[in-house]
């Protein structure tokens, strides 16, 4: 078929309905199958179209070069963690398009509508993501796979346009390897359930020393048993193993078996399947172009990453906010810095949290020098915190704002990173740095606290001269601003697989937002 008529075909689809002519083609099977997308037909113009035997992906009876391409897309489609079932793959696959016209119809049909569907979930994701996951605030591009499946025809080789739909980026392609690798473990039957068994040390005899062994053995196959007369014997090549797997699924490295570790290893092949299903498909929501420096946050693995030019200039562990009051996933521009800030207490926190605290210890507000106001006509009034009845103030009954003064006490520590979003929340240092020593970090109540917030200054500010502003500043003990020159974009995400030098790794889904992504993929 010539180019035009193709053309022609597509824009066709915009305007008509898949259902109708489902229902107007009448066999039983078409009339129940799946369409992901309302793919649109106009029977009239159709009829036209085939009463000239003009179809888009057959030629001569047989499927053309390009429907070769777009049947293999299809069937490939699991290499993405899709179902090419959902994609018509089983009923193109029982149809004989050279049998008679009604089935060459019904299969040109399923086959542009399967195709359009997938290039779709590919390019932008298949689920709604803001749907699937309220707590998801980045933004999906605009795609139009029609308007993409007509310039792609027009190109010499459909397949190298389809494949290039998919995120080109190197944790994409691995996440696709651990994705076929994992499926070969569930296709092997997955790993044996590791009884309860007591807290076991280096040099340790234990029964259940063999499971674990096996257990590790599916993603170490170097880990043998070397005499079956130390088969319970915990010695130091296992240990080592052991280190590997906690460091690769977020757990305290420590080499000691006990339930974290023995609960993680128990998580099923087909769980952590499911996870890295959900990995690439919030891959697929993000945007392609992340720009040239940019700060990236995943909340999941408490870890901050900076960029720049594709490459990580920057990485430090992060503090986000425990599951109660979780950190959402977003995207903003750093846009200024705050040297030593106040800390203008968010009213939820004053209420649940500060006013039990001064009302246990009456001294409280003094020793970590926080003030109180009320307001007046529209003005500040301070009060003297000893001079409250706090005993009569309630979270219903809270006329009052707290700030706390800048110092070694306070709680922002002596830098904040301020950027717009409708939370109200900031990247902040912190006095308490014995807490990034923790394996689970959430414990904000929503903002993030970074390790090193003088090395996340002086990426963010222009050289050379930004090392020595941020000391002199933080010297000061004043409390100044400072705007960027250039805003720094941040992505604030949420990955519970990812890769890094080590390979593939895992993190607890602390707030179970992959759960009911992974039953809708």
């Amino acid at each position: 078929m010539d180019t035009v008529r193709q053309i022609a075909w597509l824009s066709i689809l915009l305007i008509s309905s898949f259902c109708s002519i489902a229902r107007a083609m009448t066999p039983q099977w078409l009339e129940h199958a799946q369409v992901d997308n309302a793919i649109t037909l106009d029977i009239a113009s159709l009829n036209t179209m085939y009463s000239q035997s003009t179809y888009l992906w057959i030629k001569n009876q047989k499927l053309s070069n390009q429907g070769l391409d777009a049947v293999d897309f299809i069937s490939g489609s699991f290499k993405h963690g899709l179902n090419p079932d959902h994609y018509h793959l089983s009923e193109l696959t029982q149809l004989n398009p050279s049998h008679d016209r009604l089935s060459v119809q019904q299969f040109d049909i399923l086959l542009t509508d399967g195709l359009l569907t997938l290039i779709h979930d590919i390019a932008v994701g298949r689920l709604q993501a803001n749907n699937v996951d309220s707590d998801w605030f980045i933004p999906q591009n605009e795609f139009n796979a029609v308007e993409f499946l007509q310039d792609a025809l027009l190109k010499p080789h459909l397949k190298t346009q389809l494949n290039s739909l998919s995120p080109n980026t190197a944790e994409y392609h691995q996440l696709q390897a651990a994705l076929s690798r994992y499926q070969s473990y569930v296709s092997r039957g997955s790993w044996l359930n590791i009884p309860s068994m007591p807290l076991t040390h280096l040099g340790e005899r234990q029964k259940h020393i063999p499971l674990i062994r096996e257990r590790l053995r599916f993603e170490n196959k170097e880990l043998v048993l070397s005499s079956k007369k130390r088969a319970n014997y915990y010695d130091l090549f296992l240990e080592q193993a052991v280190r590997n797997f906690q460091h690769k699924h977020g757990l305290k490295v420590d080499g000691i078996i006990g339930s974290n570790t023995r609960k993680a290893m128990n998580i099923s092949a087909n769980e952590r399947l499911q996870q890295i299903k959900v990995a690439l498909e919030r891959h697929r929501w993000m945007p392609r172009k992340l720009g040239q420096r940019y700060l990236l946050i995943n909340v999941a693995n408490y870890q901050l990453h900076g960029i720049n030019n594709g490459n990580e200039a920057l990485n430090m562990k992060v503090i986000v906010g425990r599951k109660s009051r979780p950190t959402p996933s977003f995207f903003s521009k750093v846009n200024h810095l705050v040297f030593n800030p106040y800390w203008n207490v968010p009213r939820k926190l004053a209420r649940l949290d500060l006013l039990p605290k001064q009302q246990e210890n009456l001294n409280y507000f003094y020793l970590h020098d926080i003030r109180v106001f009320t307001k007046n006509n529209g003005h500040k009034v301070e009060h003297d915190p000893y001079s409250i009845d706090w005993q009569s103030v309630s979270r219903s009954n809270f006329p009052y704002t707290f700030r706390q003064d800048p110092g070694e006490n306070n709680a922002l520590g002596k830098l904040k990173f301020m950027f717009p979003n409708q939370w109200s929340i900031y990247i902040h240092d912190t006095p308490h740095r014995e807490l990034f020593l923790e394996t689970k970090r959430a414990l904000s109540s929503g903002c993030i606290r970074v390790e090193d917030p003088i090395a996340l200054a002086n990426f963010g500010l222009p050289k050379p001269k930004a090392q020595q502003t941020i000391m002199d500043m933080l010297e000061s003990k004043e409390n100044r601003g400072m705007k960027l020159s250039s805003p720094l974009s941040l992505y604030v995400v949420y990955f519970t697989v990812w890769t890094n030098d080590n390979g593939i790794q895992f993190s607890p889904d602390i707030y179970q937002r992959d759960k009911r992504i992974a039953a809708l993929l």
